[in-house]
């Protein structure tokens, strides 16, 4: 297959050279992958992820979403095909042991989980949004049983999957609602529940996130998030975006526009109520925000900072330049808490880059064994 071919389709189907190659070695790969996943396996694999069939008859028509998903393993391994391949060999063994095929038929208790996320809408890009609401829960009756609450996490996770055509939509958006949020909220409970939710999803579901919004973030969490940037690649800094309570509504507006839960609405609204017919028509009916782009989670001003006696409510948003958009997308964590200050920083985040959750030498050693 040429370069060229790999470049035809839809938005999420254009690759550069070099991926182009890289795509190409991994694809011819696919066969012996699945023979070594079945057989590392204790359960039958599927040869299908996330709806796309890595498997198909040699008559079928090249179908590019493979290349999408092949280049979301290379990208995650720095486009190394040899790693790119133990980590999709992994993936699909867990897969099958974990139950992540059919995880979708399993039922979750409304009463503990209908109010800590959902998926909802899409964002002004067409990507799926995943809400997660981290105020007022009762961490014992949420996280106390850990493997309840990862396997509702991951159901959730899939849910947005499903929405991913990997054509035009290869990835999705998640907003983190920290409003009601304490200090001490994040126990011991929920720590091991974000800690080892990082682990499954940086394992198995690489370059799956385009942005994470930290909605409703007291000082004090922005805070954490400096300290924490420090030890976080530069391209998954940029997928950050950290917003106080007094502007998440309006950032919220801007990037996803109308379609999002009803607590988030009202602004949205009154956006779009002050606009004139000729601006609505403009932004195509979509509310959109003119103001300040939030901070990056990675800008690190110390005078910009929030004091400690500040109120939430009424501080004022610290103004940055507008967030960049990376010309390419390296995978970020899937659920770093700003909330939860680690007493040893670099152990905490250790694992939490896909870039570093795995080191090449013991991987490869691992493979050759």
């Amino acid at each position: 297959m040429t370069d060229s071919e790999h470049t035809k389709g839809g938005k999420a189907q254009q690759f550069t050279e070099t991926e182009s190659k890289a795509i190409s070695e991994l694809r011819t790969q696919l066969p012996d992958i699945l023979v070594e996943a079945s057989t590392a396996s204790s359960k039958p694999i599927s040869h299908t992820l996330w709806g796309v069939d890595l498997n198909p008859a040699p008559s079928a028509n090249h179908d590019l979403r493979v290349d999408v998903i092949l280049g979301k393993f290379l990208k995650a391994r720095s486009n190394d095909v040899h790693l790119a391949r133990s980590m999709l060999t992994n993936t699909l063994q867990w897969r099958a042991e974990y139950g992540a095929d059919t995880i979708l038929d399993e039922h979750f208790p409304e009463e503990v989980f209908g109010h800590v996320g959902m998926v909802y809408g899409r964002d002004t890009d067409g990507r799926p949004v995943t809400y997660n609401f981290y105020g007022g829960v009762d961490n014992k009756q949420v996280f106390g049983d850990l493997d309840r609450f990862l396997r509702w996490r991951v159901q959730l996770h899939e849910r947005g999957m499903q929405q991913l055509d990997f054509v035009n939509v290869a990835d999705m958006v998640q907003v983190h609602d920290y409003e009601g949020v304490g200090l001490l909220s994040y126990d011991k409970l929920a720590r091991a529940a974000s800690k080892a939710t990082v682990q499954i999803m940086s394992d198995n579901y690489p370059e799956t996130l385009a942005t994470k919004i930290f909605a409703n973030v007291p000082g004090w969490g922005e805070t954490v998030f400096n300290i924490i940037g420090r030890w976080l690649s530069e391209d998954t800094k940029k997928k950050f975006v950290v917003v106080s309570k007094t502007s998440a509504r309006g950032v919220l507006a801007q990037r996803i526009g109308g379609d999002v839960p009803e607590k988030f609405r009202e602004h949205v609204a009154e956006l779009d109520a002050s606009k004139t017919e000729g601006e609505k028509e403009a932004a195509g009916g979509t509310a959109t925000l003119s103001a300040p782009e939030p901070r990056p989670a990675h800008m690190d001003a110390a005078e910009d900072l929030p004091k400690p006696t500040e109120v939430v409510d009424t501080k004022t948003d610290i103004v940055a330049e507008p967030v960049p958009e990376p010309a390419t997308i390296t995978a970020a964590p899937e659920d770093i808490d700003p909330v939860d200050a680690p007493s040893d920083l670099a152990t905490e985040t250790a694992g939490m880059r896909l870039d570093d959750s795995t080191d090449p030498k013991e991987e490869t050693l691992a493979t050759q064994k």
